[in-house]
């Protein structure tokens, strides 16, 4: 049974350590792992490392790269507790195999409990709908660090 947490805003799952910007990497799977490192898991690195083998095996699936210069990869995992996001900034524009062919530059990876299907649909559509607004994108892309980053993202309704 689903416990459903009241997320109302990004900052409910994100934290300030876990925004990256700029991002390092320049693949697909580089950029998962720096995420996922980036995240407060229990039992880090073997949790992150059994993270990114869970959100490779997604991108393999079928891409997350949403289009409009954002990618979401996401996945399910026993691993954690409560959702968890990362977000990050990439100068160099990284090939996600997105929808409109274009690569990202906006990066957000999200961990969900095995046991939560509805707070992860939810996540999904919020970032999915942050993703579809121009004038968000903009500023987010504008953000000159992680901290900028972050204030921006945090106050983000889900």
């Amino acid at each position: 049974m689903e416990i459903l947490m009241d997320i109302e805003r990004l900052s409910d799952i994100l934290r300030p350590e876990s925004v990256l910007a700029p991002l390092r990497s320049e693949t697909r799977d580089g950029a998962i792992a720096e995420l996922a490192g980036s995240l407060p898991l229990p039992g880090a690195p073997a949790d992150a490392e059994a993270l990114v083998e869970a959100m490779v095996a997604r991108e393999q699936a079928g891409s997350t790269g949403i289009g409009h210069g954002v990618a979401i990869p996401h996945a399910r995992s026993s691993r954690v507790g409560s959702p968890l996001l990362a977000a990050g900034l990439s100068p160099r524009r990284i090939d996600f195999s997105s929808a409109d062919g274009n690569p990202v530059s906006l990066v957000f990876l999200l961990a969900v409990p095995e046991s939560s299907p509805g707070s992860h649909l939810k996540i999904l559509a919020a970032l999915s709908k942050i993703a579809s607004d121009k004038k968000i994108l903009r500023s987010l892309n504008a953000s000159a660090n992680a901290r900028e980053l972050y204030e921006r993202l945090a106050s983000l309704a889900v």
